[in-house]
């Protein structure tokens, strides 16, 4: 495993924006773990996020990259965050742009914020996807604005949960089958389970072997196929 993503996992557990334990998510289903990028809410461990973003871009395109898109609202510092670290990391002088959720009426108008988006190559940031609506409405906005798939070098989100989508397969393969263009995490779940299966962090084992045997179980009711 790479030593970015090693990384990223710790700071997850620094930043408490991974837990363990039994929650009921968003879905309904009562799950064994929790995540939650917006803990990583001060300027310690949000440069780290959006270091460890850099990487994973870096990781995806090979650099073919100018644009980092972050849909709105979660989006957008992840952007932002995204193209400033992979500047001081590849010494590349990529550009961010966004969304707005309603079109502005004056001034400028619009609903694109930052760079624009023709001729550019885009990499599209988000936190997770459960059912992926935001990457699909971002996508099918791209569309509509005659930004088509040669332009958009990926996707990258901070962690895959490895659950299904809409049928067998995760919510994340069914983007890639549907619109032609690369997904990728910065980490997924089985990465996440390696890392910390016993492992001290900040001097305490986060996650056992019942935190483990949970999250096998759960795997086994709600995990992709593919």
């Amino acid at each position: 495993m790479e030593q970015y993503k090693k990384d990223f996992i710790e700071l997850l557990v620094d930043a408490n924006a991974l837990q363990f334990g039994e929650f009921t998510y968003k879905s309904g289903r009562v799950g064994p773990y929790f995540l939650n990028l917006g803990k990583l809410f001060d300027a310690k461990h949000f440069s780290r996020l959006a270091d460890s973003y850099a990487q994973a871009i870096h990781a995806l395109t090979k650099g073919n990259v100018d644009v980092v898109f972050g849909p709105a609202y979660k989006g957008i510092p992840l952007a932002v965050g995204a193209a400033t670290a992979y500047m001081f990391r590849y010494d590349r002088n990529v550009s961010y742009s966004f969304n707005r959720k309603e079109a502005k009426d004056h001034g400028e108008g619009g609903v694109l914020v930052g760079a624009p988006l023709d001729d550019s190559m885009i990499v599209i940031v988000d936190d997770v996807m459960t059912a992926g609506t935001a990457i699909r409405e971002t996508l099918d906005m791209f569309q509509e604005m005659e930004i088509w798939q040669e332009n958009v070098a990926g996707v990258v989100l901070g962690c895959d949960r490895m659950e299904r989508g809409k049928g067998d397969k995760s919510a994340m393969a069914e983007i890639a089958e549907e619109y032609g263009v690369p997904v990728a995490a910065i980490v997924n779940l089985e990465e996440i389970v390696e890392h910390l299966h016993g492992r001290e962090v900040n001097g305490k084992v986060v996650l056992d072997d019942e935190g483990v045997a949970r999250i096998q179980a759960y795997r086994a009711e709600f995990g992709a196929l593919s």
